[in-house]
Formats: C-alpha cells, structure tokens, sequence
C-alpha cells in the first residue's frame, strides 16, 4: 500500500472522528426497553400522561405512542411537560392536530407507533423527573386517547454523549460503556482501512489507465527511408 493511500485514509478516519464528535444528533434518554410505558396492559388500564428522565441536558424531543378509539375525527392535542413537583407549571405545550387514522388504536404490522414532538430545548434537564400528558381539545372532549409509552431525547454531540459515558452520568455498565469505546475506535479505524483501499484501487487504475495510452501514443520508427 503506497503512502498515499495510507495518508488518504489517515485523515478521512480523522475527518470522521471529528464529524462525529462536533455533529449534534438526537440522543435517546435510558429507559426500560428504550421507552417510559405508560400503560399498565395486565390491568387493561391506560392513561393519557407519564413520566420521563432524561438522561442529559438540552431535552428537545418526544416520541409518544398515542392511541384514540373514535376513528373519523380529527384530534387537536395539546402536549404539556412539567417537571414531577407539585404545583409547578408547565415548562413546554406543543399542539397537535392528528387524524384518528395516524393515531387510531389498531396498528398494522410492523408500522411505527409513535408522533415524534419536537420543542425549544429544555436546558439544565439531566436527572430530572418530568410528566408529559396529553390535553384533548373542545371538539375531542368527549374522545377517549391514552399515551401506551414514551421516548424522551436530548440534542447532543457526540463528544457530549462519549464524556458522559466516560463519566458514569449514564449509569449504564462499565463493561458497556468499554465495548462502546472500542467498537467505535474500531469502526473509525474500519473507515480509514476502507478509504486507503479506495485510494490505493483509484491510484492503480490512473496508473493502469495512464500506461495503456502510453502505449497506444508509441509508435515504431520507420526502419525504411524517409
């Protein structure tokens, strides 16, 4: 492998490393099962609100499992988040208006459950307690809509979510906090193998390509006379 490639991919390992760390992505707070369920099944109760905690600061998203059972109506919600304290005020409201059919209680096999919500950023939410419950508006009085679970998020860049890793802010294992660290130095170095391969193919083409018209230029002199 020339150094050129070697070089190539080098610095686009380096490039992904940075990307990775520097773009904010959503990052899903730690749940059981990856959701706040709501719903208590062996009972057949469900409930239109629940609690979440979030993991890291700036919260800025929900997923909610909602479920209406009055199909042909159009649904106009309102979110309300506020931290678990009695008497304190909502912090987010987000309005929703919702077909019956995207939230109705009947769900096709393998189809997505959840509305994704998205709000202004709460800052200073790490290690909070929440509750998120859902508001019918005037015409959906009378309509029944209960929220089966919910997933919580914070906008985050990477090297956020790897220093609390780091730092036990998570409260997830050792061991997978480790495994994480290895299998993501491991696919920042499978990108740099990849590149330099890329890279060596493409300079072993130009080459290739280069000769073959070397040779298609040359011509013989004439041994006759001129």
């Amino acid at each position: 492998m020339t150094r050129y490639a070697v070089f190539a991919g080098l610095i686009g390992a380096i490039a992904v490393a940075g990307l990775a760390t520097v773009i904010p992505v959503d990052v899903r707070h730690s749940a059981p099962y990856g959701f706040s369920l709501t719903a208590d099944f062996r009972r057949a109760i469900a409930v239109s609100g629940g609690y979440i905690r979030p993991n890291y600061d700036h919260f800025n998203r929900l997923d909610l499992d909602l479920r209406a059972y009055t199909p042909g109506q159009t649904y106009d919600l309102t979110i309300h988040i506020r931290p678990a304290e009695p008497g304190a005020p909502d912090v987010r409201q987000i309005p929703l208006n919702l077909p019956a059919e995207r939230i109705f209680h009947v769900k096709k096999p393998f189809a997505n459950p959840f509305i994704t919500v998205r709000f202004p950023e709460i800052r200073g939410s790490a290690g909070k307690i929440y509750y998120v419950w859902v508001e019918t508006g005037p015409r959906n009085r009378d309509a029944v809509i209960a929220l089966w679970s919910i997933k919580s998020y914070s906008r985050l860049t990477g090297w956020t979510v790897l220093r609390a890793f780091v730092q036990r802010r998570t409260g997830d294992a050792m061991a997978a906090k480790v495994a994480l660290i290895v299998l993501s130095v491991a696919c920042v170095t499978l990108i740099g193998v990849i590149v330099a391969v890329l890279t060596e193919r493409g300079i072993a083409e130009r080459d290739s390509r280069l000769g073959s018209r070397g040779r298609e230029w040359h011509r013989r002199e004439s041994g006759g006379i001129q």
